[in-house]
């Protein structure tokens, strides 16, 4: 790999400071769940607050789901069994995948009315979609002959098969960010690998960088350049301007674009930085309840939905709405919003 940088210097102790805390000018949504079941898991959330994600019953049975602002939950169609969903677009085209009569996985895309088609690909017997774009385009994975190929398809449903591997994540570009075998990569005009073997994946960018962890430290990819992050570093999410967040040891933190030889602390431990949107405001948890940290690093509580113990995030816009859950005393979980 070209101009590696080491930055072992990176700091990963536990600080303990004062951090500036502001109330939530927003409130708590509870997206609930299908009838009957008793838990949902928001996975992701569109600019106009439409909600992908998974309800699930006592006996794990798991259905795709969409919440519309405003609108009670909607289930989405099935082949008959389990389904789940991974992404959203922005017309509220959902994708992921439903499970057949075979017991096989295979790809799937639902329309605005919940309508579902499966994405098929020559010679696969399963496969499993992971995200879409505005396009309407769709990464994912599709095996054939017992091997897993990373495969994009367009629009229109074609696929073209990118060879061993899996799609993860699709920029409005059309760049797939995945794994070619098991090496981090991405496709655009050709096949550019990231890093080495067992190097994982946490997040992308819109100009294709990308976040994860190699050799049990983090590691930013940034174009061509490939810089770690250090032992106990973990980031989550990159901003397209760079800013990367994560957590070093068990505390939030975040990584300038300028230079990545010092984390930023953002709270003390434990606390972690999960998602970063292009105005710097980081969503993540402090203790065990979910918080944002504004571009100054002023940390917010969101507001606690009744009756809940806990709280995490999995999902932030650019306009500032935050999903994630609210965990129970009983074991249980619901998908939530925050906005």
């Amino acid at each position: 790999m070209k101009n590696t940088l080491s930055l072992a210097c990176v700091v990963a102790a536990v600080v303990t400071f004062s951090v500036p805390v502001a109330h939530a000018a927003v409130g708590v949504e509870d997206l609930g769940t299908l009838p009957g079941d008793v838990r949902s898991t928001p996975q992701d959330i569109n600019e106009g607050g439409a909600v992908a994600g998974v309800s699930t019953s006592a006996a794990n049975a798991q259905h795709a789901v969409r919440w519309d602002p405003g609108a009670a939950i909607k289930k989405l169609d099935d082949l008959g069994s389990d389904s789940w969903a991974a992404a959203i677009n922005s017309q509220r085209v959902v994708v992921g995948y439903a499970v057949d009569s075979a017991n096989h996985t295979q790809p799937a895309r639902w329309d605005f009315s919940g309508s579902l088609t499966v994405l098929t690909t020559p010679g696969a017997v399963s496969g499993v979609a992971y995200d879409v774009n505005d396009s309407g385009s769709v990464t994912g994975s599709a095996v054939i002959n017992g091997v897993s190929h990373a495969v994009v398809w367009d629009s229109a449903g074609v696929a073209t098969d990118l060879g061993e591997g899996s799609g993860r994540y699709l920029t409005s570009s059309g760049t797939v960010i995945g794994y070619s075998g098991d090496q981090p990569a991405r496709w655009s005009s050709g096949l550019y690998v990231y890093d080495n073997h067992g190097a994982m994946l946490s997040g992308h960018n819109e100009a294709a960088d990308a976040v994860g962890t190699t050799g049990g430290e983090g590691v930013l990819w940034l174009g061509r350049r490939r810089s770690l992050l250090g032992a106990g570093t973990s980031p989550r999410d990159i901003s397209d301007n760079g800013w990367a967040v994560g957590v070093s040891g068990s505390q939030a933190v975040r990584w300038a674009a300028s230079e990545f030889t010092t984390a930023q602390p953002l709270a003390p431990a434990p606390s972690a930085a999960t998602k970063i949107n292009n105005a710097g405001v980081v969503a993540g948890t402090a203790g065990s309840w979910a918080v944002t940290w504004n571009a100054a690093g002023v940390q917010t509580a969101l507001p606690v939905l009744a009756g809940s113990n806990r709280s995490s995030v999995s999902g932030l816009t650019e306009n500032g709405q935050v999903i994630g859950i609210a965990g129970f005393a009983d074991g249980t979980w619901r998908a939530v919003v925050w906005r």
